[in-house]
């Protein structure tokens, strides 16, 4: 009756053995479904052309339109639009709209914009959203961008499956969504999606990048990109302050 007993012991002990080592291996293959941080950002970089390519890149210059739909303002507005980056940090927009020209840009170290009576700094400029889109090394600087990102886990944008990674700056406006067929990175944010990426110079590039904002949306349609096009470093100089003091 004692052994009896005691193999009824037994047995009890290895079924909850048993019970405990299940539950932990599917507990491990949930966790092994979430890929690192590192994993990610690596399937970004490869999907885009890889990092000897990317790496390879100095220039970028990208030609096409803006589309700014605000129906509080009337008729959609169509400008031309042109787009240059240069190693390291270098950027500048260019928009050829109905009330002038406006430019918003950096010259490595400080931001500005320009509209057609006004010069004023912009001091995010060097790390913006907009800058990080222009660097021709964007996919292997995103750190730098992006600081402190971290994998939050999955989520969805438009029916498509994303994993979705947050970074120590307002999570709402600088989170980065990656499609986790392609690897690529379809939005920044909530409000700027990426796509109709194409193959230029062996580097995955989003010809069409949409803007969504209280009131309407921007959004920029490319009809060319180029790389390694030579750009002298003072078109990115901010203009002179019209009435500013002399220096000389």
């Amino acid at each position: 009756m004692k052994a009896l007993r005691i193999s009824w012991i037994v047995v009890f002990a290895l079924c909850a053995l048993i019970l405990l080592a299940r539950g932990a291996s599917a507990s491990g293959a949930e966790g092994e479904e979430l890929p690192t941080l590192s994993l990610v950002l690596a399937r970004y970089v490869e999907a885009v052309g890889g990092r000897d390519a990317v790496e390879n890149l100095e220039t970028r210059v990208c030609q096409g339109l803006e589309i700014d739909d605000r129906p509080h303002r009337g008729p959609v507005e169509t400008s031309r639009v042109e787009a240059y980056g240069k190693m390291p940090d270098r950027t500048l927009t260019v928009v050829h709209g109905p009330d002038g020209v406006a430019c918003t840009g950096c010259d490595g170290w400080v931001g500005w914009h320009t509209g057609p009576t006004a010069v004023r700094l912009e001091e995010s400029e060097r790390r913006s959203r907009t800058a990080w889109l222009l660097d021709p090394q964007g996919p292997v600087r995103l750190e730098e961008y992006f600081p402190g990102m971290h994998l939050a886990g999955r989520g969805v944008v438009e029916g498509q499956p994303v994993y979705v990674v947050e970074c120590d700056r307002d999570t709402a406006h600088y989170a980065l969504y990656f499609d986790t067929e392609t690897g690529l990175l379809i939005r920044v944010g909530y409000y700027w999606s990426l796509g109709d990426y194409r193959e230029v110079d062996g580097v995955m590039v989003p010809f069409q990048i949409s803007g969504s904002r209280k009131g309407g949306s921007t959004t920029f349609v490319f009809a060319e990109v180029v790389h390694d096009v030579p750009l002298e470093d003072n078109l990115f100089h901010m203009p002179p302050v019209v009435g500013a003091p002399s220096s000389k």
